[in-house]
């Protein structure tokens, strides 16, 4: 009987210990497909950072209906529920939000659960708030324990109306941190993997740090190239990159250039003793102009 005990006890803390590994696979705002397959699939059609409240309201976004089925959401992306289980086979984690209004007042959603695949979204009405800066925390709970850790921050902003697009109103896609494939490394860009904390050792091991096909690296994209030139018909936008260690140091990259698609990437060099948060800051600068924009922030962990 003591040893039947002591198996269980080691039963019991191994998936208490397991359940801690939860880890961000993607997480955004945009358009996504809703329809009877909502809880089946994640289907993303658009992801940006500044939106028109006017053209989503008019067009149906804000209630599910733009091109018949997609919904303006936030949407937060794991691993599958039944991964982490507890002693009764009912997926641990839940999940819980806070949105930050561009006046500063807040509204909390959840506790909720994941659906099967290990993802959520919720739809966002922008109501009377036309024009600011948005703000989602997304944190997950433990069913059991009712630990409550934050996983991620996603920042947009809302405009209202079509405006005359001036030169320097450059439109952030997708900015993000991960593992890609660089084999079509000027054409295409192939993610792999997204996420806010990395294991130094699982990116050694994995060979990531040898800038062979497959590296750790950090992303920014934006317009097709050709979408802003100058009168010599040349590319006007750069970017830079500042890098923030976890020890304080500050070091900037740049001007480079988009590949000719509109994106660029970076190969992140994690090894040493920078352990901790990371911060990303990525700008684009205008060849002709100088005129330097900050257009996206990101952050990381780095673990042994």
């Amino acid at each position: 009987m003591k040893n039947a005990v002591y198996f269980l006890v080691l039963f019991f803390t191994f998936i208490n210990l397991n359940a801690q590994n939860w880890t961000l696979k993607d997480m955004g705002v945009g358009l996504i497909i809703e329809d009877e397959n909502y809880d089946k699939q994640l289907r993303i059609t658009e992801r940006n950072n500044v939106w028109d409240a006017k053209e989503l309201y008019e067009n149906g976004a804000q209630a599910g209906k733009y091109k018949g089925n997609q919904l303006f959401a936030a949407w937060l992306q794991g691993p599958p529920a039944n991964e982490y289980l507890n002693n009764y086979g009912t997926p641990v984690w839940l999940y819980k939000y806070r949105i930050t209004y561009p006046d500063g007042k807040t509204f909390d959603g959840g506790p909720g659960g994941f659906y099967m695949p290990g993802f959520t979204y919720f739809g966002i009405k922008t109501g009377g708030y036309t024009e600011g800066n948005w703000k989602i925390e997304w944190f997950i709970q433990h069913r059991d324990t009712k630990e409550t850790r934050s996983v991620g921050i996603v920042e947009f902003k809302t405009t209202y109306g079509k405006k005359e697009q001036a030169k320097s109103d450059w439109p952030l896609k997708d900015i993000g941190v991960g593992i890609i494939d660089q084999s079509e490394y000027d054409k295409v860009l192939k993610i792999i993997k997204r996420g806010d904390t990395w294991s130094q050792k699982e990116l050694y091991d994995g060979g990531f740090f040898a800038n062979r096909e497959k590296v750790f690296a950090a992303w920014i994209e934006g317009p097709h190239t050709n979408t802003y030139l100058n009168q010599n018909g040349l590319p006007v936008w750069s970017y830079r990159i500042a890098i923030t260690y976890p020890s304080g140091k500050r070091e900037e990259y740049g001007n480079y250039g988009f590949y000719v698609p509109g994106f660029a990437t970076m190969f992140i060099n994690a090894m040493g003793n920078e352990y901790g948060k990371w911060k990303l800051e990525f700008y684009v600068v205008h060849w002709d102009t100088q005129e330097k924009k900050l257009v996206g922030i990101k952050e990381f962990t780095l673990v042994q």
